[in-house]
Order: structure tokens, then C-alpha cells, then sequence
């Protein structure tokens, strides 16, 4: 791994994509409200006030706290530098882009792909337009918890058997301790698994590390009802938006209307249990068709993005790794390219100073992202199916290879 990453042009790609990040995190607040968040849950973490970090109302802290330790040292060394608090926090998911840049790097050498195809996919992640929006301008942390999740599913496929599970499981687990989303990769290594106690064992290491995180919280009596019971916001991307287009129509319009009714409010009551069901339908589907891991985790992202009732542009960052990883380095070139209008809008429609095009550039173009997640799901679980009929037996080998095409055919 050393060899391999000694390449000038690697290095070059990640120095272009850390100057543009650092450049944008001390130019820019980002988001404003996430950026307060942050603000006022570092220096409550700082100072140990464990109830302000979560039960501050509208400036709660919504995640397990481990990422909250670098808001506390952002928060202490913009007091004393006099640097501001907004870049110096940025700069925990800047370097997580490099380590997915890095990751994503190493694992097409691993299949083996060509050096081009290698730099092509790191640079998706550093000079990426979505990467570079969500990590560098707004800050938010999807690639501090996904990359974890990443280095997971590489320790699945390439560290010893009698280990894989225990290893790739706490890896899994150290991005749900930032972010409870990275668990659901467990869900894509089922039908990998040699047995009924590996499986076990990868689902009990990655549960164990955000439970070790928030258990001294809550037998300290700090209300964690904002991490436990987050299911995102109706009407920004997913099916949510989907099915009621205005209410996302009016949330980037800033009316303040963010109170889903009808079907769009039963499927916010039941959001939760519909993503655990997306869940499920995935494990049953690998556990029947043993995909290749990379194969099985990209269908799963496909299937939360699809069929989740909501979608935040930032949850784009925990897909993107894997499809790069798994060959599609066009389509998500493509997809990044195409994000860039609804991404422009969503963050004007931040300002004070908005147009009133706004929505008419994000509700369409995210409707679209919606259908492409759909047939996309479906395009994938079909090939695995047709595949795993010339692979009768053991795990199929990866749907994409890297000898050839990077496309969906």
C-alpha cells in the first residue's frame, strides 16, 4: 500500500482539493443554522455541560458525541488563535474527504484498476462539486462517519476470516459513534458472511461502539431523544418530496411550512420503520443472491436513497464513496455534475438575499435525482439477479470490471 500511494498526481489531486476546501471553510459560515449548532455544542462540550450539548432545543446536538471532541478543540483553539470557529470545524470533514480520496484510491488499485482509473476516482472525491459542497462550505460531517464505514468494508474483504468481522464491525461502528447512518452498511456484508456467527459477531462489534459512546450519557440522565429519534425533514429530496413537491416548494422558499399532512404526514410518523423495512428487503436480497460486498453495499445506499421517505443533498456522501469504489466512476462524475444546480439553489436559498427561482431550479432537478434513485435500484438488483444465475454457488464476483467498462453496462 505504500508503493502505492507515493504518486505525485495523487498528491497533487489532494493538495488542489484541500486548498479549494480550506479556502471556502474560513471564506464562508456555510449553513448558518448548522454552523450555530456546532458552535454552541463545542463550547458546551468543552466545558462538559453535557445537557446544554443535548437538550438546547433548536441548537441540540443530533448525533453520538464522538466527533463533538474536535468541535471542542475547534472551539478552544478559535479562542486562543483568534481563527474562526466555522473553518477551523470544517477542517475535521476536509481531512475525512482526503482519507476517502485515499481509501477509494488504494481499494480500485486492490481490484486491480489502472492508475488513471485510480486518480479518476480519488479525484471524484476531492475536486468532486458535491464532496467539496457538503465538507468545505457547509461543514457537515457525512465523511467523517462514512469513512469508517469505508475502511470497514475494505477490512471485510481483505483481512484475515477469523478477524474480518470483529475488525470491519468496530470500524462500522466508529462512523456510528459520528453518525448513526453508517450501521446500515452491516446490512450490505449479511450475504458475504461464512456464517450465522460472523454475521453475529460483525453486528455486535458495530453496535457496541456508539452504545460504549452514549451510555455513560444516558446513565448521567441527558435526554438523547434528538439522536434516537431524528428521521430527517419532509420535503427536501426522497420520497417525501416525491409525493407533496410543495412542501419542499415552500421549505426552499423559507415560509417556514416544514409541517408534512396527509400522506406525507402518516409517512413522516412512519419514516423510521419504512427505512428499517428498505433494511430488511436488502438483507433478504444479499443473504439470497450473495453479492460481491461492494455490489451489496452500493444497492443498499440505492435503496435507502430511493425509498427512505427523506433526503438531505449532504446524504449524497455516503453512497458516493462506495459507487466509486465499485466501478462507476462516469455515472458518478455525471450525478455530481447534475447536483451542482439543486446544491447552488438549496445553499442561495441559505442567504438573506434569495432568488425567487430557487425552487423552481431544486424541486425538479431533486424529483429527478428521486426517479434516478429508483431505476437505478432496479437496474442493479436486476444484473445481481441474472449474474448470480452464471454464479450459482459462493459469492458473485463484483458486477463492474475494472479491465473494462466503468458504466452500468
Amino acid at each position: 500500500m505504500s508503493s502505492t500511494l507515493r504518486s505525485r498526481s495523487l498528491w497533487a489531486v489532494i493538495a488542489a482539493g484541500l486548498t479549494v476546501r480550506v479556502v471556502l471553510a474560513f471564506a464562508f459560515t456555510g449553513n448558518p443554522g448548522h454552523a450555530a449548532i456546532e458552535a454552541a455544542s463545542g463550547a458546551a462540550a468543552r466545558n462538559g455541560d453535557w445537557h446544554a450539548v443535548y437538550e438546547s432545543g433548536l441548537l441540540s446536538w443530533s448525533y453520538p458525541p464522538l466527533f463533538l471532541g474536535w468541535l471542542a478543540g475547534a472551539s478552544w483553539l478559535s479562542d486562543i488563535s483568534g481563527l474562526s470557529f466555522h473553518g477551523l470545524a470544517k477542517l475535521g470533514p476536509t481531512l475525512a474527504d482526503v482519507g476517502l480520496a485515499l481509501a477509494v484510491y488504494v481499494y480500485l488499485a486492490w481490484r486491480p484498476a489502472a492508475e488513471r482509473v485510480c486518480l479518476a476516482g480519488a479525484a471524484l472525491v476531492m475536486l468532486g462539486p458535491s464532496f467539496i459542497a457538503v465538507s468545505g462550505y457547509h461543514g457537515q460531517i457525512d465523511s467523517v462517519a462514512i469513512l469508517p464505514a469505508v475502511l470497514g468494508l475494505m477490512a471485510w474483504e481483505r483481512r484475515p476470516k477469523t478477524r474480518r468481522a470483529i475488525e470491519a464491525g468496530l470500524l462500522i461502528g466508529v462512523g456510528a459513534a459520528v453518525k448513526t447512518t453508517p450501521l446500515l452498511l452491516v446490512v450490505a456484508l449479511l450475504g458475504s458472511a461464512r456464517s450465522w456467527r460472523e454475521r453475529a459477531e460483525l453486528t455486535g462489534a458495530a453496535i457496541v461502539v456508539p452504545a460504549l459512546c452514549l451510555a455513560p450519557l444516558w446513565i448521567a440522565g441527558i435526554d438523547l431523544g434528538r439522536v434516537t429519534g431524528y428521521t430527517g425533514v419532509p420535503g427536501w429530496g426522497g420520497l417525501s418530496l416525491a409525493i407533496d413537491p410543495g412542501l419542499g416548494w415552500d421549505s426552499i422558499n423559507g415560509l417556514g411550512i416544514s409541517r408534512p399532512s396527509g400522506v406525507s404526514a402518516t409517512m413522516q410518523d412512519a419514516s423510521r420503520w419504512i427505512t428499517l423495512g428498505v433494511c430488511g428487503c436488502v438483507a433478504g436480497f444479499v443473504l439470497r443472491y450473495r453479492p460481491a460486498p461492494i455490489d451489496a453495499a452500493v444497492l443498499l445506499w440505492l435503496a435507502v436513497y430511493a425509498f427512505s421517505p427523506n433526503f438531505f443533498l449532504d446524504y449524497i456522501l455516503w453512497g458516493l464513496p462506495f459507487f466509486i469504489m465499485a466501478g462507476y466512476l462516469t455515472q458518478v462524475a455525471v450525478l455530481q455534475l447534475a447536483l451542482l444546480v439543486p446544491t447552488v439553489a438549496y445553499y442561495v436559498a441559505l442567504l438573506p438575499t434569495k432568488a425567487a427561482i430557487m425552487p423552481i431550479a431544486y424541486v425538479p432537478a431533486m424529483i429527478g435525482l428521486w426517479v434516478f434513485w429508483v431505476v437505478a435500484t432496479f437496474v442493479v438488483a436486476a444484473r445481481l439477479v441474472r449474474q448470480q444465475k452464471t454464479e450459482p454457488s459462493g459469492i458473485q464476483p463484483p458486477l463492474v470490471s475494472l479491465a473494462g467498462s466503468v458504466g452500468w453496462d
